[in-house]
C-alpha cells in the first residue's frame, strides 16, 4: 500500500511537471492566436469571459485557471502511477507515452464538453449580437467561429504536447527513485541467488 508521504511526494512531483508543461504550451497559445488572427490573450480572455471577467481580469484568470489545471492534471498523473506496477514511470518512453495519452483523455472528457457546451455558445451569441460587447470583441468572436475547426484540432495536438512534457519531466524527476528501486531489486536477487547456490548439495 502506498504511504501518505509517498502520495504528496508523487502529487509534489507531478505538480511540478504538470506546471512545466503548462508553461510550454503558453507560448503556443499566444502562437495560434496570431495565426488565427486575434489578440494576443484570446484564450485566457475566453476562459475568463465565463465567470463574467473582461479585458485584462479575465485574461489573468484564465491563465491561472490554465496552470492551476495543468497542476492538478500532473499530480493525478504522479499519483496513478503508483496504483499499479504497469502505470510506473519508470523511463522516458513510458512518461512520454503515459503522458500523450493522459493529454488525449483530459482533451476528450474536459476540454471538449467545456468548449462545446461553454465556450461555442457564448462566442456565438457574442458573434451574432445576442451578448452586449465592444464591435471589436463581435469580430474577434466571429473570427473564432469560423477557424473553429482549426482551433479544435490544434488544441487536440496541444493537449498530446502538454502531456508528452509533463510525462517527461516526471520521468526525469523519478528516475532515480526507480534506479534505485531496481538497484535494490537487482541486490535482494543476486543474494538470494547466492543463498540459494549455497545450499545447493555440490556434485
Amino acid at each position: 500500500m502506498t504511504s501518505g508521504a509517498e502520495i504528496y511526494r508523487m502529487a509534489k512531483t507531478g505538480c511540478i511537471a504538470g506546471l512545466v508543461g503548462g508553461f510550454a504550451l503558453f507560448s503556443s497559445f499566444f502562437w495560434i492566436d496570431n495565426d488565427i488572427g486575434v489578440p494576443f490573450g484570446t484564450f485566457y480572455k475566453i476562459v475568463g469571459m465565463l465567470v463574467g471577467l473582461d479585458g485584462l481580469p479575465a485574461i489573468m484568470f484564465g491563465f491561472f485557471a490554465h496552470m492551476l489545471t495543468a497542476a492538478l492534471i500532473g499530480a493525478i498523473f504522479c499519483i496513478c502511477s503508483t496504483l499499479h506496477r504497469l502505470l510506473q514511470i519508470s523511463g522516458v518512453p513510458k512518461g512520454i507515452i503515459g503522458g500523450a495519452v493522459t493529454g488525449i483523455q483530459v482533451y476528450a472528457i474536459f476540454f471538449m464538453p467545456i468548449t462545446l457546451y461553454l465556450m461555442m455558445p457564448m462566442i456565438s451569441d457574442q458573434a451574432s449580437g445576442l451578448s452586449l460587447v465592444s464591435s471589436e470583441q463581435m469580430e474577434i468572436a466571429k473570427t473564432l467561429l469560423a477557424t473553429s475547426n482549426d482551433i479544435l484540432w490544434g488544441s487536440l495536438i496541444l493537449h498530446v504536447l502538454y502531456g508528452s512534457v509533463m510525462g517527461l519531466f516526471c520521468s526525469f524527476m523519478l528516475y532515480e527513485d526507480y534506479s534505485m528501486k531496481d538497484k535494490i531489486k537487482k541486490e535482494k536477487k543476486e543474494k538470494w541467488e547466492k543463498s540459494e547456490s549455497e545450499h545447493w548439495p555440490s556434485t
